[in-house]
């Protein structure tokens, strides 16, 4: 039998189904083709494929071209009839672009092992073939680390990419697209447009060699064609930057605040007028469930609540007594310069105690020598004080669905205790008085200063020698009796399930060399959306806890812009709630996180949710520089925290202020 390379190179589709016959892939009667629906064409030594007879295999959803010496398949080959195909191998050839997957609508599994193609190629081929399910290289299912850099690649497109189509190129091309008769002004414009966009990906790691990619280049400019066919009709106002965006995130942006305006900047931590930019205020949080704007903050000695629609303290306490019960390792040499007292508060959250007419809300705040303080705004009162010896209190959480129970992380332990007695003791107070007025002083409470124990202890390890310590903690609940505990260390994210802490890997793809977890914040519980910013990386990563469960690596499903910090930052979620439409399939969320140079980053993002399975998302993302009031040295602040409500934002910095920003 002859080559069927050769033969291959200007066939008709009847011979080539004569080569598949004659190589006894397919039965010799053409009444049998109809009932096909796995056809194997591997080890046949094809060298090219112009075109292949889907019709007459209407029922083809299997096909096998493996270890062959394919070295390119035409584009359109299957564009003469539509195929069916769900599964395709094409491993162990010599290809260098997928771009002939473009008709292939129905494509779940694609084998591509062993190719010439770069990762640019395999990654786009998710945004070419959205129905793909498993993409497989190298015998490994790599479809999560693609989606988290597709993610990528649309968010640049959504953001930067029509930014620079609007601001610079939009109005020239309108001009020129009708003065322009023989179109080499237009034609040279969308060159230059076509290399900037190139620019803006290639600045990018996973990107950098886009321009190499004919994948690439055939979406690029697909985005180019849908820029130019958006231009408005005769009659119509000139189209902003917005109506480039998808009608949903359009109707979005109208109807959500995204916009803030700073109304004040406090200093309220420090311990004396002449000591304006020593104290970093650690945290800020909202009262939750409530209309009332009451933000809670703490740093250095201090702990305050500040009502944001008045901007003023409401209360202030102070611990001037904070001492160190961590025993000294080694001799330590007394600086003269250093300060007698250098502890700090550190952390806080809110919990919510059911009571019958309305439910208590209560404080709890942490420092750095092992302390945790309770406190109620409402009835003004510290009601609680325990010491937990040998200890620096990083973070705070409390049970989601117990709230007797507090979780502490300190240096490499996470703690549990029940702190009931405490709250005892509050509803006792709160029966007595009448008046929210009434005196209480914790200071006279000396018998409630407890060395309390705990009910359970977690020590954490990352299996080498470098050392670990807790950074954050979140409960989320996958169902009522199914409660875990996320837990954000200097080395990566573990959980605790059935007590026993597990590591969540992250994907290949993402750089794993110092996984420092800054934050974990829950985004939506339906949906199992987590979010986590990290230490140095130039992403927030949005994963679906659930998915990623399954084989204890994060099955991450969204990336947003993230500014380099070289100093820890707590970011803040706001989800936004569809009150109005009860029937939406959109899930849509606020994102702010702060940086190091002055400045902080919004970002809105929607998702729609299909079988609460997210696809789709759309982006706004808008970097707010920060005014700064006169200070005494040239040092830009950094940001330490942000806290979000429905009406303000406020931020905390590490020279004593407090931010706040109220939405336009």
């Amino acid at each position: 039998m002859s080559s069927p390379s050769k033969r291959l190179r200007k066939h008709s589709q009847n011979e080539f189904i004569s080569l598949m016959i004659s190589s006894k892939r397919l039965p010799s009667s053409s009444s049998s083709y109809n009932q096909i629906t796995e056809l194997n064409l591997s080890n046949l030594q094809l060298i090219k494929i112009d075109s292949f007879p889907f019709e007459y295999l209407p029922k083809l959803i299997s096909l096998d071209l493996s270890y062959n010496q394919l070295i390119s398949i035409n584009f359109d080959w299957s564009k003469s009839h539509e195929n069916f195909i769900e599964i395709l191998n094409i491993s162990h050839n010599k290809l260098e672009t997928l771009l002939f997957l473009k008709d292939f609508k129905y494509l779940k599994t694609l084998n591509v092992t062993e190719n010439l193609f770069g990762n640019i190629e395999k990654f786009l081929l998710l945004y070419l073939c959205p129905t793909i399910e498993h993409l497989i290289d190298s015998n490994y299912d790599q479809i999560d680390d693609n989606q988290l850099k597709l993610d990528q690649w649309l968010q640049l497109i959504e953001t930067k990419i029509d930014r620079l189509w609007s601001l610079s190129y939009y109005d020239k091309y309108k001009q020129e697209s009708i003065n322009d008769k023989n179109n080499y002004i237009v034609k040279t414009l969308l060159d230059d447009f076509h290399h900037a966009m190139i620019k803006i990906f290639e600045k990018h790691s996973n990107f950098s060699q886009i321009h190499l990619s004919p994948l690439g280049n055939y979406l690029i400019g697909k985005k180019i064609n849908e820029l130019c066919q958006s231009l408005p009709k005769k009659n119509q106002s000139k189209k902003s930057f917005k109506t480039h965006l998808t009608d949903d995130f359009n109707d979005l942006k109208m109807n959500t605040k995204i916009y803030f305006e700073p109304i004040k900047f406090l200093r309220c931590h420090q311990t004396s007028d002449n000591d304006l930019t020593t104290i970093s205020v650690r945290m800020c949080a909202f009262e939750p469930n409530t209309s009332n704007s009451i933000l809670a903050s703490c740093g250095g000695q201090k702990i305050c609540f500040i009502n944001c629609d008045t901007c003023e303290v409401t209360h202030l306490y102070e611990v001037s007594s904070l001492r160190s019960t961590v025993t000294p390792i080694g001799r330590k040499i007394k600086d003269k310069n250093d300060k007698i007292n250098a502890e700090f508060f550190s952390c806080l959250c809110w919990i919510e105690i059911p009571q019958e007419n309305e439910n208590l809300k209560v404080l709890a705040v942490g420092a750095t020598n092992g302390h945790i303080y309770l406190l109620s705004h409402q009835w003004k009162i510290m009601f609680g004080h325990i010491e937990l010896p040998n200890s620096s209190i990083s973070c705070l959480t409390w049970h989601s669905t117990d709230p007797s129970t507090l979780v502490i992380g300190s240096y490499h332990s996470v703690r549990y205790i029940n702190i009931q007695s405490y709250i005892d003791r509050l509803l006792s107070f709160i029966r007595k008085k009448t008046s929210s007025t009434a005196q209480f002083d914790y200071v006279e409470s000396a018998m409630f200063i407890n060395k309390i124990s705990s009910t359970y202890v977690y020590n954490f390890d990352n299996g080498d020698d470098t050392i670990l310590h807790i950074t954050d903690l979140l409960f989320y609940s996958l169902s009522k009796t199914n409660i875990l505990l996320l837990v954000g260390t200097t080395s990566g994210l573990f959980i605790i399930k059935n007590q026993t802490p597990i590591q969540l890997k992250f994907p290949k793809s993402i750089c794993t060399s110092g996984e420092y977890i800054e934050s974990i914040r829950l985004i939506d519980n339906q949906t199992h959306l987590i979010a986590i910013n990290i230490l140095g990386f130039d992403q927030i990563y949005c994963f679906d806890l659930e998915q990623s469960l399954l084989n204890q690596q994060l099955h991450i499903i969204l990336t947003l812009p993230n500014p380099y910090r070289q100093i820890p930052t707590k970011m803040a979620i706001c989800l936004i709630n569809n009150e109005n439409d009860h029937t939406s399939t959109t899930m849509s969320f606020e994102c702010i996180i702060g940086s190091d140079h002055g400045s902080f980053f919004y970002h809105q993002i929607r998702m729609n949710s299909i079988n609460k399975k997210l696809k789709k998302p759309t982006f706004d993302n808008k970097r707010y520089e920060i005014s700064w009031p006169q200070i005494r040295n040239s040092t830009i602040p950094s940001l330490l925290s942000a806290s979000l409500n429905d009406n303000y934002l406020c931020l905390t910095t590490n020279n004593n202020l407090i931010c706040i920003y109220k939405r336009k």
